[in-house]
């Protein structure tokens, strides 16, 4: 138990102090954790303290079970003053979508405790289907857990001072010309870090093409507040007007830089939610530099955070087909000569 512990220990820091962007992290993380959790109570087994071992035993067996059922009814609650709130869009669903998933799962693990005639012994189609979905609720469940406890972490990374350019991440106009509350708090997050950079020469770029219900580009709103609500001159802004996504907005902005200054470093500005995922499309690109989160209403962060979260999975969907392809093999093992 503890060799175990020790190794994914050091495994997550060599990983993190190497690339704290790495998307093995999260995983590595939570490893790190369950392992020193159950070391930890352990010590306490062989130190004869079996009170404080079942503490720890219960905390893991019943308090976190809870605590997801609760998280089921939060999110539900959540989802219907999201939508109040902003209205009635595909995204805005999520929250309310995955609490009900939360709950359907306590559902179908009570039918399968209270299974009294013994229906997932006999029919095997009925236990199959049983397996398949727990296993895909602990296989997302520990990657959304990953996620988020990572995503926390990753926040309260020190950053350095000195950057030569920060990037400001476009987000819709209001009315097609004006920044939203949202974009604004990146605006300031990122012009607080140009007066705090230790560069006299750092740029702001502001990032974000002109989407088709925008009479101006993402970018020249930026650019239009900063120079009539801030301090920040004009010379010290530079406009990047293509991009569309995320990965555009880092991908264009480090050529943009590249072109100006050798080998330069970014620190790019987005919302807290976002910053983890944005730091992974920076390292695919090469990108040297930091993600700086910015604070995001808490009605809007769950749904949002479940949206950077299934964006991952979809990029990271060869892993989770391969342990779906895993999970085909041990159930062609297992009914062997039952059903075939």
């Amino acid at each position: 138990m503890y060799f175990i512990t020790g190794f994914f220990v050091l495994l997550f820091l060599v990983s993190f102090l190497r690339d704290n962007r790495s998307l093995w992290n999260p995983a590595l993380l939570l490893l790190s954790l369950l392992f020193s959790y159950m070391s930890i109570a352990n010590l306490f087994y062989e130190a004869g303290q079996k009170e404080v071992h079942m503490v720890f035993f219960a905390g893991i067996f019943l308090l976190l079970p809870l605590l997801v059922f609760l998280s089921g009814f939060f999110l539900i609650y959540n989802g219907f003053v999201l939508l109040k709130k902003e209205g009635k869009s595909k995204a805005n669903y999520l929250s309310l979508g995955l609490g009900c998933v939360i709950l359907f799962f306590f559902v179908i693990m009570a039918i399968r405790v209270s299974d009294t005639k013994g229906l997932f012994y006999t029919n095997h189609l009925v236990n199959i289907i049983f397996f398949f979905l727990i296993y895909s609720y602990l296989i997302f469940g520990f990657a959304f857990a990953g996620f988020l406890l990572y995503s926390i972490l990753y926040l309260f990374i020190p950053k350095k001072k000195y950057y030569d350019f920060i990037i400001i991440h476009g987000a819709g106009l209001l009315n097609g010309e004006r920044v939203t509350p949202l974009l604004k708090s990146r605006i300031d997050k990122a012009v607080e870090a140009y007066h705090q950079s230790l560069n006299p020469n750092v740029k702001i770029i502001a990032s974000g093409g002109q989407g088709g219900d925008e009479k101006i580009s993402e970018a020249q709103a930026i650019c239009n507040y900063l120079l009539e609500e801030t301090d920040v001159p004009r010379e010290a802004i530079l406009l990047e007007e293509d991009s569309t996504t995320t990965y555009e907005n880092l991908l264009f902005s480090k050529e943009m830089g590249e072109k100006l200054v050798a080998s330069p470093r970014f620190l790019f500005v987005t919302n807290d939610y976002h910053v983890f995922r944005t730091s992974t499309y920076a390292r695919r690109i090469g990108m040297k530099g930091d993600g700086l989160g910015c604070r995001t209403a808490a009605y809007y962060i769950p749904s949002a955070f479940i949206r950077e979260y299934i964006a991952l999975c979809v990029k990271m969907r060869w892993l989770f087909l391969a342990f779906y392809v895993l999970l085909i093999l041990a159930l062609i093992f297992s009914y062997r000569g039952i059903l075939w």
